[in-house]
């Protein structure tokens, strides 16, 4: 008779019983779980925040005050910064357009003491000499200063942005070509204004303020920055033609101190326009002042 080893009744494959369920918790089911009963209590969303980015102003129209105040205050935050930066558009139009103002005088004395010619004649002689002798130091003092303008635009941006505009990030812009060739385009556009009777000319100054803000904010070429400003400006015309008025007014009267108030109101006109672009194409608008 041969013995036989006993196996554990509860060893896999013994043909015994089952083990005892254990006492802890017993794991949740596999595979998705199954919503809630309509008429449920219906759990908190996770948090996503809100709607609009913290420390930001909801897109859309804006007034003429709103957007000086804003100007001012993020102007008090910063005040240094926007003074040199006037202070270097000064120089550098000075030394590119000194000699141009010196040349003309003295051909105006020139012409004035010779008496050999008609006042047309005179002024013909006066503005060709002076466009011929300093032509090409005019252009390359003209795109400097357009690029200049330009940064000052993005200077602008950055503190709509809430960020504090510094000599820094003034130069950090995406293409220095795109910005050249909109100077260019708008040199001619205004050239050919000029021979429309001025109207031209006027018709620029009106919708095509935001002509660099599509092109250091938005990435646009020239022509299409320029056409995105008078469809910009037509779309919302009374708001930004009185903004306009506005900062006409008070750089008028920030020019009567021998020209010192343009230390302030420049920089206002720069942050309140880019205030204004970036409200009237949803961009980050800044909820409160920078800080000191």
């Amino acid at each position: 008779m041969s013995e036989n080893t006993p196996q554990d009744p509860y060893e896999p494959n013994a043909g015994g019983a089952t083990p005892p369920p254990s006492d802890g918790p017993t794991p949740p089911p596999s595979g998705p779980v199954q919503p809630p009963a309509y008429g449920g209590a219906s759990q908190p969303p996770a948090y996503g925040g809100p709607a609009v980015p913290y420390g930001t102003q909801p897109s859309g129209p804006f007034q003429v005050g709103e957007a000086l105040r804003f100007a001012w205050d993020r102007f008090k935050g910063n005040w240094l910064f926007w003074v040199l930066f006037v202070l270097l558009m000064i120089v550098v139009f000075g030394i590119f357009n000194g000699s141009t103002i010196a040349e003309y005088s003295d051909r105006v004395n020139d012409a004035a003491d010779s008496q050999t010619s008609s006042g047309v004649g005179m002024g013909m002689g006066i503005w060709t000499g002076v466009g011929f002798g300093s032509g090409s130091l005019g252009l390359i003092g003209f795109l400097i200063l357009s690029v200049l303008s330009a940064l000052g635009i993005n200077a602008g941006l950055r503190e709509v942005s809430g960020e504090k505009a510094t000599w820094g990030n003034l130069f950090k812009v995406s293409s220095y070509g795109k910005i050249i060739l909109t100077a260019l385009l708008l040199l001619v556009a205004n050239v050919i204004g000029a021979c429309l009777c001025g109207l031209g000319s006027i018709a620029l100054a009106i919708f095509a303020p935001f002509t660099y803000h599509h092109v250091v904010d938005k990435g646009l070429g020239a022509w299409t920055a320029l056409a995105s400003s008078f469809r910009l400006v037509g779309k919302n015309f009374g708001a930004v033609f009185l903004l306009e008025l506005a900062l006409l007014g008070i750089n008028i009267l920030g020019s009567i101190p021998c020209g010192l108030g343009l230390f302030i109101t420049a920089p206002l006109s720069i942050v309140a326009m880019a205030f204004a672009f970036r409200r009237i194409t949803g961009g980050p608008v800044a909820a409160g002042p920078v800080a000191a």
